[in-house]
């Protein structure tokens, strides 16, 4: 236990498949080095089931607690890993020679304390980020410039532990924003020394389909999607609370671009019949008035919805080339859904 390089933390809850995945694609890899750690907040005992064959392959550590949400669980896990640096992953697989590469990065740059894994988004053949080569990012703005999109991402983010740990009191205050992994990887670059880049892709994210976020939003004909108070609201509350280590000037420019991507997936959902704008839209223009994008959206949001579904069908036929890329940020958010 001493020579511990990564945990592997699992928070899962009524997934036994999406557990079978990853767990297939850890053990191939897995050395003395690495340690798995499951928190399953299931329902049943199917997880469990799960755990018991690997577990003849590989010791994991292993807890069943109750539902208690996405937040308490990460913080959980974090509190009882043991290795130097802490690998949260969702529904995933890690892609062959990827835990290789994360522990050579890990042993032969002692100083990090931030590590950025490059994944693929099953169905859009693009890496995430496209830098030229593995690296040291710049400075921490460079990391809100060119990780944007997946330093919400649990899978994406490895976190030197001691790092981690001393923002644990700041992510209780985020429990309930289903973000506390947002606050603890901000905290972690904050604090570390040099941020790394790995370029080669580790993982690879199914996001959920449409009709998988239909099902968790849409109960008895009546729409309770968090999209936008998670994505708008709570993102940017967070990146907020840590000027000084990031440029205002990198922290605005990144809520701007997420609250870009945020509101156009609320469109796109109300078109859906997966998300609705009512309750939103006030709160929404208070809240980001000093963007114009928001006034665009405000008064798109006041169109009947009729005619935003005829306004897209036309998108669709003369931009059907196009990838809703942001949407797949949503539905990395409702697969990894607690």
């Amino acid at each position: 236990m001493d020579n511990l390089k990564l945990s592997i933390c699992l928070p899962v809850y009524n997934q036994p498949d999406e557990l079978r995945k990853l767990l297939n694609s850890i053990i191939p890899q897995a050395t003395p080095e690495i340690e798995i750690i499951i928190r399953d907040d299931s329902t049943n005992q199917d997880i469990e089931k799960v755990v018991e064959l690997f577990n003849k392959k590989m010791p994991i550590r292993y807890f069943h607690g109750i539902k208690e949400g996405i937040d308490k669980a990460i913080i959980f896990l974090i509190e009882q890993a043991k290795g130097d640096f802490i690998w949260l992953i969702g529904d995933e697989i890690i892609l062959a020679d990827g835990i290789g590469n994360v522990l050579n990065v890990i042993k032969n740059n002692p100083e990090i304390g931030f590590i950025w894994a490059n994944f693929y988004i099953s169905g859009i053949k693009k890496l995430t980020i496209d830098l030229p080569k593995s690296g040291f990012f710049s400075s921490r703005d460079e990391i809100l410039e060119k990780a944007l999109a997946g330093l919400g991402f649990i899978s994406a983010n490895i976190l030197k532990r001691e790092l981690a740990l001393t923002g644990l009191n700041g992510a209780r205050k985020h429990i309930g924003t289903e973000f506390s992994n947002l606050y603890l990887t901000m905290h972690t670059i904050a604090q570390s020394r040099k941020n790394y880049y790995i370029k080669e892709p580790i993982i690879i994210n199914y996001p959920a389909t449409s009709e998988e976020i239909k099902k968790i939003t849409v109960k008895n004909g009546n729409i309770n999607n968090r999209a936008m108070e998670v994505f708008g609201f709570n993102f940017a509350n967070i990146l907020r609370s840590f000027r000084g280590p990031f440029s205002s000037a990198a922290i605005e420019e990144a809520i701007k671009k997420v609250f870009g991507q945020t509101w156009r997936g609320l469109l796109v959902g109300w078109v859906g019949g997966w998300d609705t704008p009512k309750g939103k839209r006030i709160k929404m223009l208070r809240f980001f008035r000093y963007f114009p994008e928001a006034y665009i959206a405000f008064v798109l949001f006041l169109i009947p919805l009729p005619i935003n579904k005829i306004f897209y069908r036309i998108y669709k036929i003369f931009f059907s080339h196009r990838k809703f890329v942001f949407i797949e940020n949503f539905k990395l958010f409702f697969k990894n859904k607690k």
